[in-house]
């Protein structure tokens, strides 16, 4: 990707979204952050994401700090216009942050969690994500993290081969 070798340009990627049939489910990023210069998301980026797909049910995550530049009025832009952009946070403090500011939060919890579903200091409901607890759910039966205005914490369980780093890191913070 970096080199060159792989992938399309950006213009390429938008006509490729506008072909995709109405109402379908998108994630955006399976790796990676939103367009940013050190921190501060890119704002052409994300009004062209949001035109690109406002046939579609689009949702992504972002961890840049929602202080930062205009980083706060570009998700919310985001949000409003149909492009959900969810706050990735390690706490629930952050999460509630992130909802008090108007915006859909997730967290990363330990592995070891073992409720599905409780509440942050701020009031907010914290839910494990649904295809995580069952085999049975898979994010296209769901969308959670595809809806707007939720005043939900998705908490997703730290796994795969870096969970016990993510775990540590939980624990450190």
């Amino acid at each position: 990707m970096t080199e060159g070798l792989r992938g399309v340009s950006f213009d390429s990627f938008l006509l490729n979204l506008r072909s995709l049939e109405s109402g379908r489910l998108f994630r955006h990023n399976q790796a990676g952050d939103l367009p940013h210069t050190s921190g501060r998301i890119s704002r052409a980026f994300i009004r062209k994401m949001v035109a690109g797909v406002k046939h579609l049910k689009a949702f992504t995550y972002t961890h840049h700090d929602i202080k930062k530049g205009e980083n706060l009025s570009l998700l919310r832009y985001a949000n409003r216009n149909g492009f959900v952009v969810n706050i990735s946070t390690e706490s629930e403090a952050a999460a509630d942050d992130a909802i008090a500011a108007g915006l859909p939060a997730v967290m990363v919890a330990n592995s070891d969690e073992q409720r599905t579903c409780w509440h942050t200091p701020g009031g907010n409901t914290v839910l494990v994500c649904p295809a995580q607890r069952s085999d049975a759910r898979t994010c296209a039966d769901c969308q959670l993290c595809h809806r707007r205005g939720r005043k939900v914490v998705i908490s997703f369980l730290a796994h795969g081969t870096s969970r016990r780093k993510a775990n540590a890191a939980l624990e450190a913070s």
